[in-house]
């Protein structure tokens, strides 16, 4: 009975991390419109009103993360989702690792990530003072 429950256990746990490296992936994937974001050192909110551009970011099934301001892209890096320590949690979660395109030792930061609601979508720096990012699905 007691091998029967650890099994049952190791089979729950390798369900859970599988679950949780798949499933979110899949929902990243797409269009994003900026909403806000928020921190900083200051503690400020910014969002498309209070700087006058938008920003839309793009995820693709090939690995490739686009950044650009007014629809027009600024940054391209290729990306990652690792399962890993997070700076909001004490639990393991899914992170983004952004892959610089050249050959330079450039340093770019992570983020954690989650979803509110089926096409809300929240980026968070993994860095004290950094920014918490909110973005929509676009249609």
């Amino acid at each position: 009975m007691k091998s029967f429950k650890i099994i049952c256990l190791l089979i729950f746990v390798c369900y859970s991390f599988g679950y949780s490296q798949q499933a979110n992936p899949k929902k990243l994937i797409g269009n994003w419109n900026w909403i806000q974001s928020s921190g900083g050192f200051a503690g400020q909110i910014i969002n498309p009103k209070t700087t006058g551009y938008d920003i839309q970011i793009e995820f693709t099934k090939n690995g490739l993360y686009k950044e650009g301001k007014d629809k027009k892209i600024d940054h391209q890096y290729k990306y990652s989702i690792k399962l890993g320590k997070t700076i909001y949690s004490q639990e393991p979660t899914d992170i983004i690792k952004y892959i610089s395109p050249s050959d330079s030792k450039e340093e770019i930061i992570s983020d954690s990530f989650e979803f509110k609601g089926k096409d809300t979508l929240i980026l968070k720096n993994e860095c004290r003072d950094c920014f918490i990012k909110m973005y929509v699905r676009r249609k």
